[in-house]
């Protein structure tokens, strides 16, 4: 039987290994964007592969119709999204599971609007005018709009659950706009960063209280591969990422993340179900 010593310890070190999960992805994501942005300059010579400086991703099959990076991505995106859709339905309304159950619909519809963005990629490679600047002056407000709606507010949603839809919404207008002012080589690591600042921001901001749930750590621990990934895709894409599908890892290890997560919630509720019966039988 678990005493209430154990469980106050279990939960400070539910709360210290968050912490320090939190604070070392943020960490890694402002390396990360500073090193891009340093070595990915014009004339600058460094550990960022040349490949991903040019594109600002690592792109596999650039020129091969639908199975691009990209292309992949969104096959990615959408097929794995399903599957959290179909576990989501099966489990939302399980005791234990509310607060993990009410992330996955920000997940699953900010990873639909990743998928749908590397989708416009995919198209420009096509076209053959991904590598063209673009004139954000000229840009059509629909289609900035859009961009908004369908692929920056779910990001931030999804990474700030707890926000009123409102405030959400200023902050995906105000990161639409700040991208305007952002060239493509740097496209990656800007999104990355935004969104890595304020998911784990919003996390480290939590009250004591959610803090000692066993989902603060293991909620924060979903970002800790996405991080580790983006980091090889810029030093070593010629080397082996490219190979190994590109940019698709990145974006896979996202929504798998999530799902495991989620896999995980649902088998402790379950596992502390299965105590929580066997106990009233005993008594």
């Amino acid at each position: 039987m678990m005493t209430a010593a154990t469980r106050t310890g279990q939960a400070n070190i539910y709360k210290m290994a968050g912490d320090i999960v939190n604070v070392f992805n943020l960490a890694a994501s402002i390396a990360f964007v500073s090193t891009v942005v340093y070595f990915a300059q014009p004339g600058s010579q460094g550990v960022i592969d040349q490949h991903y400086k040019k594109d600002g991703f690592c792109i596999q099959n650039a020129d091969v119709p639908y199975w691009s990076s990209f292309d992949t991505c969104l096959y990615v995106d959408v097929g794995f999204s399903a599957i959290l859709t179909i576990m989501y339905i099966a489990w939302r309304d399980i005791q234990g599971m509310e607060a993990s159950s009410a992330r996955v619909p920000g997940i699953i519809a900010a990873t639909v609007g990743h998928g749908f963005a590397h989708a416009a990629m995919a198209v420009k490679l096509r076209e053959g005018t991904y590598h063209q600047r673009e004139d954000h002056a000229e840009q059509a407000l629909s289609k900035t709009l859009m961009f908004c709606a369908v692929f920056w507010f779910p990001l931030i949603k999804a990474a700030m659950c707890q926000a009123k839809n409102h405030y959400v919404a200023i902050l995906a207008a105000i990161f639409t706009y700040g991208q305007r002012f952002v060239e493509k080589e740097y496209g990656m690591a800007y999104v990355q960063t935004v969104v890595n600042v304020a998911f784990h921001g919003s996390l480290l901001m939590q009250s004591p209280v959610e803090k000692n749930q066993r989902e603060y750590l293991t909620f924060s621990m979903t970002n800790v591969l996405p991080i580790v990934i983006a980091w090889n895709e810029a030093l070593f894409c010629d080397s082996y990422v490219r190979s190994a599908g590109g940019h698709v890892l990145y974006d896979g290890s996202i929504i798998i993340s999530s799902i495991v997560y989620y896999l995980d919630c649902y088998c402790f509720s379950a596992k502390s179900s299965s105590k929580s019966s066997t106990k009233e039988k005993t008594t």
